[in-house]
């Protein structure tokens, strides 16, 4: 798990690095809406990314993280390409003028892969809890 803790903690970096451009250097470039739409891409990315972090932590090897975890961080990563990647293409692209319409579509994809990995991880509980529950009896 420690690549995925790298790589968690790359994109922690990239989101505050993100964040700051947002916050600074972009105010007086990008119009209200698409400031809007830029912060939201960046919200996710570091909500995610911190909690790619957070279970590389926990789980440290991969051998002995559970099987949906394991499957709640690919979501994690694909929703955060997916999800955040297509609203900063939007942006920038409608930004320079350039038609980015074809990324509007990729965008509740991403979402639907955030969902997905949140649905791994409570399937993970759901299982631990069951797993409980049997052993007391």
């Amino acid at each position: 798990m420690s690549r995925n803790g790298l790589a968690g903690a790359i994109l922690g970096l990239f989101g505050v690095v993100l964040g700051a451009l947002g916050a600074h250097a972009l105010k007086g470039i990008l119009s209200n809406d698409a400031l809007e739409s830029y912060k939201t891409g960046v919200y996710y990315l570091q909500w995610h990314a911190s909690l790619i972090l957070f279970l590389a932590f926990i789980f440290k090897s991969e051998v002995t993280t559970p099987k949906y975890v394991r499957w709640g961080i690919r979501f994690f990563f694909i929703g955060i390409g997916l999800f955040t990647g297509s609203i900063l293409g939007l942006v920038f692209l409608s930004t320079l003028g350039l038609n980015a319409r074809f990324l509007g579509p990729i965008t509740p994809l991403g979402g639907f892969s955030l969902m997905l990995g949140w649905f791994c991880l409570i399937l993970n509980f759901l299982q631990r809890l069951k797993y409980r529950n049997t052993d007391v009896n």
